[in-house]
């Protein structure tokens, strides 16, 4: 029994090591590197899925047309046909033009191909062409609107709500956070033609029923437009913009270069005059542009981690010959880090909570007995789990003594043996007290004799 109990003991911990060499996980976020204005910002190497840099993250903010990636994935996912057919009718128009939106100026009556209106929507940004899809799809706005948050919920977003197919502000109870944001376009960039669709930057809809004339759609995402020099960048791609009172400026684009893939997500950005040239400047675009640069130029993988560095020791318990264990990471490890970074530049420190002082033998060499993490500066790039260095054998009379101090230094035992002196000291009492009650009657007898 004793045997089958080792080997049983033997398995397990094998087991969680295996598990543990894939569970390390990588979360850097070189904040305090790069300054910047929009108030919520997240750069994810999507690679990896290393945060690079998070600002707000989950701070939650009105979507604006950001909301049309949903509306997109929604009729990817539910129509077929994308050569179909639909015709726009008043109820998809009524107070767009009201309410300033973005529109592709598609008229009651029109007659344009699912495919065409997607171009609409995610190119453009047009807000009619999101009502058409939303009432071809579920029949109505509000069984739409339905549809989508379920959607995202169905992504594990659970600080997210929408209240319309296209992101206009309505009555402001719509909202949504960057890492949100993050786990929907993540999905839907796994979308070929969601892909295709959100990296285009000219769309031409020839004549239609309405229009004798060709109609061009330029895509919103100035960084992908090279006449917009304070914006672009030939690396950036897609994947939509979004503007609103309540959202300010949004942007999300992937970027890739040197081997390295990106997605940023930008959220309430301003607009103003940075260089003072009479033009104001999208700031959403400023900053996307400025920290994908950064990126670039300054991030780059790098080993964080040996196996045969000692991160700490602690105290051993059960063992004759050794009064410490050393831990080592359980693997080499690399990582995103800035540019040029040296080892002394790392920093591997115990996570205490995790990391125990005291450990007691019997150890085999390999077993996780604490976890570390991996500190540039102030920020943590890594967590990784700590094993032992080397096995210990448990000393049976150590274990024994061990045990017997660990009783005696229980509360419980401490309780018994508080009980068991007052006991003892109780009965000596008795027996004093009838020692001296003899002897008073052995003296009465001796007198009355």
């Amino acid at each position: 029994m004793g045997d089958f109990l080792k080997k049983l003991v033997s398995i397990i911990l094998i087991t969680v090591l295996f598990i543990s060499c894939f569970c390390v996980s990588g979360n850097a976020a070189f904040n305090s590197l790069l300054e910047t204005e929009a108030d919520i910002m997240l750069l994810v190497n999507t690679d990896s899925e290393t945060v690079i840099f998070d600002k707000n993250a989950d701070k939650k903010s009105a979507p604006a047309s950001l909301t049309k990636i949903v509306t997109c994935m929604l009729v990817l996912e539910n129509c077929e046909d994308l050569s179909a057919t639909v015709t726009c009718e008043r109820r998809h128009l009524d107070d767009l033009y009201k309410q300033g939106a973005a529109t592709a100026g598609i008229r009651t009556g029109e007659t344009l191909t699912i495919e065409q209106l997607l171009y609409c929507l995610m190119v453009p940004s047009a807000a009619d062409a999101a009502n058409i899809l939303a009432c071809h799809v579920a029949g109505d706005f509000e069984s739409f609107v339905t549809m989508m948050n379920d959607f995202v919920k169905g992504l594990g977003c659970e600080n997210t709500h929408f209240i319309n197919p296209h992101g206009l502000d309505g009555d402001g109870s719509a909202y949504t956070t960057a890492n949100d944001l993050y786990k929907i376009t993540k999905y839907a960039l796994t979308n070929p033609t969601f892909k295709k669709i959100t990296s285009t930057t000219r769309y031409d809809i020839p004549p239609t029923n309405m229009y004798e004339q060709t109609r061009y759609l330029h895509n919103t995402n100035k960084m992908m437009n090279s006449a917009y020099k304070d914006y672009y960048n030939s690396a950036i791609s897609g994947v939509k913009t979004g503007t609103t009172d309540l959202a300010g400026h949004c942007v999300i684009s992937t970027a890739s270069k040197n081997g390295y893939n990106y997605m940023l997500i930008v959220m309430n950005a301003p607009q103003y005059d940075i260089d003072n040239d009479g033009v104001e400047e999208n700031v959403a675009f400023t900053d996307s542009k400025k920290i994908y640069e950064w990126a670039f130029k300054n991030i780059e993988l790098t080993k964080i981690t040996n196996t045969t560095d000692v991160v700490t020791v602690v105290d051993v318990e059960y063992n004759w010959k050794v009064d410490h264990l050393r831990l080592l990471p359980a693997k080499e490890m690399s990582a995103l880090v800035p540019t040029g970074t040296q080892a002394g530049s790392l920093v591997i420190r115990p996570i205490e909570s995790e990391t125990p002082k005291t450990v007691k033998a019997p150890i085999k060499k390999g077993d996780v007995i604490g976890k570390a993490e991996v500190l540039y500066g102030e920020d943590v790039v890594a967590t990784v789990d700590l094993v032992a260095a080397e096995s210990l054998d448990r000393s049976i009379i150590l274990w024994i003594v061990g045990i017997f101090k660990t009783i005696f230094s229980s509360t419980i035992f401490k309780i018994l043996f508080a009980i068991f002196m007052v006991l003892v000291i109780i009965y000596i009492l008795l027996i004093i007290r009838k020692k001296r009650i003899k002897a008073k009657r052995r003296k009465i007898k001796m007198v009355k004799g």
